[in-house]
């Protein structure tokens, strides 16, 4: 397995078990007016509850842990926005429908791993530090650490406020941006293979 891919690896495990503790359905109508670090808060401590409650949703094969990230998690990240930016000066290099496309297949490689992640929740906890603003009330980055592993990980997550209310675009594990792991991926297979093959990679991960 090459280093690059190991790594990539490794922070969408760390960032997909601290995220789905901060996705609950309850609150997503309130996602306008709520804070972004008070969000992020209620719903880690409400969804690890949930799990730790519920057998099912600590077996990663589960149909209901399916559900729960169709329904509650996925509508939580800015999958088009998370695309353009592993893309970079390629996205415009794509025509519309290859970007639909290259959105569906990417969303669906990171959805598949937020299933293997919410099993994990029933031994760990997030703690909310801090929040800083790169414009009030529009973009944010909410500071947080997952505790429950030998040493506290660090994960920044990168919000945007719009019309569904806060979607998350980015996330940091250690200093290190998610979309920023993919970007050399991403930009290597386009330049040996084009947009279609970048998009047919995608595809072949997700067994499609």
């Amino acid at each position: 397995m090459k280093p690059a891919f190991r790594t990539r690896r490794a922070i969408l495990g760390v960032v997909m078990t601290a995220f789905v503790s901060v996705s609950l359905p309850a609150f997503v109508a309130r996602a306008e007016t709520t804070p972004p670090d008070e969000l992020v808060k209620k719903l880690a401590s409400e969804m690890t509850a949930a799990v730790r409650a519920d057998p099912e949703l600590q077996n990663p094969g589960s149909t209901k842990i399916s559900d729960l990230v169709q329904k509650m998690v996925v509508p939580r990240f800015d999958f088009e926005r998370i695309t353009q930016i592993a893309m970079g000066r390629n996205w415009t290099k794509a025509d519309p429908s290859q970007q639909k496309a290259i959105v569906t297949e990417f969303s669906r490689l990171l959805t598949r791993t937020y299933q293997n992640a919410i099993a994990n929740l029933k031994d760990l906890d997030v703690n909310v530090k801090a929040t800083k603003a790169t414009t009030p009330n529009v973009d944010v980055t909410v500071k947080t650490e997952m505790l429950g592993r030998p040493q506290p990980v660090a994960i920044d997550y990168n919000l945007i406020n719009g019309p569904n209310g806060w979607r998350v675009y980015d996330v940091s594990v250690q200093g290190i941006s998610l979309v920023a792991a993919y970007r050399d991926e991403f930009t290597g297979l386009v330049s040996s293979s084009g947009v279609d093959g970048l998009i047919e990679s995608l595809r072949k991960k997700n067994g499609s």
